[in-house]
This record gives structure tokens, sequence and C-alpha cells, in this order.
């Protein structure tokens, strides 16, 4: 396959590896550190390590391939590595379904999630408990505030929705996929909720591709999201919500907020356009609750001080061609 980047495909050997080679036609070959490169497709975060401790990698990209049991060690390492990273976690609602279809519903049960408890308890990283949706350090933005913890307001609201104490309010299921974390962290909820309300919730884990075709259909009550950012805006994040946007898979529409973003996105001056993606997201947060978020991502990696050209940065991102090893 012709290409015009630093590397070229090699070879894509299915749950094995894709190899690629420098690219002599590249116009910066002469720049371009390493000859080969090979990525592993690994999904068990055990399987990582020791991969890397055996020195079989050299370096481990994601950030689900931690094994979370150990990050109080490994935090402490040298060669494992966090920063801010441009990314949330986050669970939506499909508010055509009853009892979510009223605002005051998904209100309360976003109230009362203490979302410092499940940072410190569960992902133990140092994630940043979110309330709104844009991370800090976003480019030209900064967030307004988005929803505490305040759980007797939330038993106020369940009250005035009909469901005083949580009697009447119907089960209900919380799906998502197939990774110990996202079940630890719905058991939390689930706990809160309970306690808070007096509501029940079971819990729906499933094959990834089976989860994301059920979020694709909007066919779920609750479900466990989360969303990086394709490029370092607020835009990235805050048109998620719009209703002509394929990833909102809410049912949540609200013509005000098309409009603010519409709006900002043909806005040059950026203070004026800030404004109105700041009422925008506070639409989103503290009115609609179409979704609400939990805590913003840390960016995670290892590898070792032999391993050069790997600067942090929001995005995560690491130009093969600048990386480059040193025999040891």
């Amino acid at each position: 396959m012709p290409v015009s980047g630093a590397y070229e495909l090699v070879g894509w050997r299915l749950h094995d590896r894709i190899r690629l080679k420098k690219n002599p036609r590249y116009w910066d070959a002469a720049n371009t550190k390493t000859e080969l490169v090979d990525f592993l497709p690994i999904t068990s975060p055990a399987t990582a390590l020791n991969l890397y401790a055996t020195k079989r990698v050299d370096i481990v990209w994601d950030k689900d391939l931690v094994p979370t049991e150990l990050l109080d060690i490994l935090l402490k390492r040298g060669d494992f590595h966090t920063f801010p990273y441009l990314g949330i976690y986050f669970f939506r609602f499909n508010v055509n379904r009853k009892p979510f279809d009223d605002p005051r519903v998904r209100l309360a049960l976003a109230l009362c999630i203490d979302k410092e408890r499940i940072v410190k308890k569960v992902t133990n990283a140092g994630e940043i408990p979110a309330t709104n949706f844009t991370p800090p350090g976003t480019a030209r933005y900064h967030a307004p505030p988005g929803l505490g913890y305040d759980p007797a307001r939330a038993r106020k609201l369940l009250a005035e929705a009909g469901y005083p104490g949580g009697k009447g309010f119907p089960r209900f299921q919380y799906s998502f996929n197939a990774a110990d974390i996202h079940a630890k962290i719905a058991v939390e909820m689930q706990q809160m909720w309970h306690d808070e309300l007096g509501i029940d919730m079971d819990l729906k884990q499933m094959e990834w591709g089976v989860y994301l075709a059920e979020q694709s259909k909007v066919d779920f009550e609750l479900s466990r999201s989360s969303w990086i950012g394709d490029y370092n805006d607020p835009d990235t994040f805050l048109n998620l919500w719009m209703s002509n946007n394929g990833n909102n898979r809410t049912g949540w529409k609200n013509e005000n907020y098309d409009r603010l973003l519409t709006e900002a996105d043909l806005q040059t001056d950026l203070g004026k356009r800030e404004k109105m993606l700041q009422e925008a997201e506070s639409i989103v947060l503290r009115e609609g609750v179409p979704a609400v978020p939990l805590f913003f991502y840390v960016g995670f990696n290892y590898y070792p001080d032999r391993v050069k050209g790997i600067y942090a940065n929001i995005l995560d991102n690491h130009p093969l061609n600048a990386i480059w090893k040193e025999r040891e």
C-alpha cells in the first residue's frame, strides 16, 4: 500500500501484530529514528505488564492496560508516567424511557453521585472528579460549574417527580462493557442510589460489540460512556449534545443549545465564543442533564528511560518517527 508518511505497512496478522517499517520515500526519512515498529493488540492489563516486565514490549500506551490493583505501587515508579488528558468518563440517560423522560429524575440521580468517592476508592490513578464535560486545560475555554453532590436536593426532586423516598420508582438497568473498572464504578453508583434515594438498579455487563450496538440504537436506560477529544477545543465535547449529532445517543434535543453551538462556531471573537459555549454547557449540565460527567481521565503510559522522544501532552499524541530506543 503506497503511503506518504514516515512508515509503511509490512504486515497485519489478526490478533497478533501490525508491523510497520521506515518509509524511504518519506520527505523526512533521514530523521525517522526507528526502522521497524510492531503494534500488539493486548487487551489484558496483566498481560501488558508482564510483556513489559520481560522486555518483550517497550511502550504501553493504553490507559486501560494498567492493572488497577497495582496502581499504588506503579505510580511510584519512574517509568510510569501520568499527565492531564483530554478525556472524560460519564454516563448517558435515554430520555425517551420513563422515568428518565423527566429532567427532575435525571437531576436527582446526578446529584446523588459522590464522585470523590469513585476516584479515590475505585479508579485511584489521580483522576479529577468532573462536574462539567470539558476537561481542565481545554484550549481557550473555562468551563462553567456543574452539579455538585447534594443528596438532600436529590430526594426533594425525586419526590416532586412523584417518587417520595423512591416509592414506586421502577427498577432500571445500567449498561456497560466488560471491563473490571466499569463494573466497580457501576456497583458504587448502584449503592449510592439505593442508600440515598431508595431506588434499585440492575447491572447489565456485555461484550464490546453488543454494547456499541446498543448505544448506537439508543436501546438502553442508562449507559456507561466516555469521550476522548479529537482536537483541543471545547467544541469536540459540547457538540456531542446537538440534536443532529450521531454521538448524542440520548434522545435529548434542545433548540437553544443547538443555536448557541451553531453561532459559536461562526464567532471569530474568542471571548464572545467562550461565553456562548459556557451558556450552552450550563444548559446540558444544569437543565437538560442528558448525561452526567463522573471524572476526567489522566493519561497513563509506561516506558523505560532508554526510550526517547516521548513528551507528555493533553492529546497524548506522539509521532512515531520521533521515537527511538537507546541500545542497552
